[in-house]
């Protein structure tokens, strides 16, 4: 293969992983926004305060439905001696923190 043919191939297979490349990221979703009121965006948040008294009990399902009503999360997540969790904070989220036996040792929004 000529010289020039070889750097032509090498040129096109560079434009093309570029193109993969761009495409790729230009396919991730938007960054969710914030809500234009904002008492309705404080509304949506997490209160931890509200849900201390569940701090003892014994987590089951209608306690982790309750607690997440009652502090207004959106969502929740268990978090157990040794579990990984990501570091992102969500306002939306109540973390319910728990011993080896499953006893609620603390409540945090985030």
């Amino acid at each position: 293969m000529p010289r020039s043919a070889s750097a032509i191939t090498v040129a096109l297979a560079l434009l093309a992983l570029g193109g993969i490349l761009a495409a790729c990221s230009a396919s991730r979703e938007p960054q969710a926004t914030a809500a234009a009121d904002p008492a309705d965006a404080a509304a949506s948040q997490c209160d931890a305060g509200k849900v201390q008294r569940w701090i003892g009990e014994d987590l089951s399902g209608y306690v982790e439905r309750q607690a997440a009503a009652e502090s207004g999360a959106q969502e929740t997540r268990v978090l157990k001696p040794g579990d990984v969790a990501t570091m992102d904070f969500n306002p939306r989220r109540l973390n319910i923190h728990v011993d080896p036996g499953g006893v609620i040792i603390k409540l945090a929004c985030g």
